[in-house]
């Protein structure tokens, strides 16, 4: 084999190679909602209660989940900033944050650091001016504790730490309902 041959080879290798990962990473962000899946398997990787952990914020400070619902209801999105569906929400999620956060509803963003550093993470909170805290999941802890395997995965969760609805799309209802303590 010629040193050229085997350049070209490797070339197309990595093409090849980049090629499917991207397909992975957008089928990984496909929507798909939680009542679609069969109950049983919901049940064993999805919580149904809140799960408290401590993560940085973007600067650095630590925040913990249950600091949130001491205040109010929770809406709690993962995202990542290479997701089309993660910033397609973002209109929705800002309004929803507008209209209810004077009635105690608190949002909370985690970065779930797949494929993402912590530096993509700001330039994205800064671009889309995000009104909320932004956490960053480095290492995976909290989207593994609540089963995050595609994003947007957004959790609306009542101020007792019920899970109300777990969805992948904004859920204007689903936020009424943990605001006006709705079971």
């Amino acid at each position: 084999m010629t040193r050229s041959h085997g350049s070209q080879l490797y070339s197309v290798s990595l093409m090849v190679s980049a090629l499917l990962i991207g397909l992975l990473l957008l089928t990984g962000c496909e929507r798909e909602d939680v009542s679609s899946l069969d109950k049983k398997t919901v049940k064993s990787i999805l919580p149904e209660a809140a799960i408290d952990f401590t993560l940085p914020d973007l600067a650095g400070k630590p925040h913990q989940l249950d600091e949130y619902l001491e205040k109010g209801p929770v809406v709690l999105v993962f995202f990542t900033t290479w997701c089309p569906y993660c910033k397609k929400a973002i209109p929705a999620l800002k309004q929803l944050y507008r209209d209810y956060h004077s009635q105690g509803l608190q949002a909370i963003a985690v970065n779930a650091g797949l494929a993402d550093s912590l530096e993509q993470a700001r330039q994205y909170t800064l671009e889309h001016r995000l009104p909320y805290v932004v956490l960053y999941d480095a290492d995976g802890v909290a989207s593994g504790l609540y089963g995050v395997q595609l994003v947007p995965k957004i959790f609306y969760i009542r101020q007792n730490g019920s899970i109300s609805r777990i969805a992948r799309q904004v859920d204007r209802q689903a936020a009424a309902g943990i605001v006006s303590k709705q079971p």
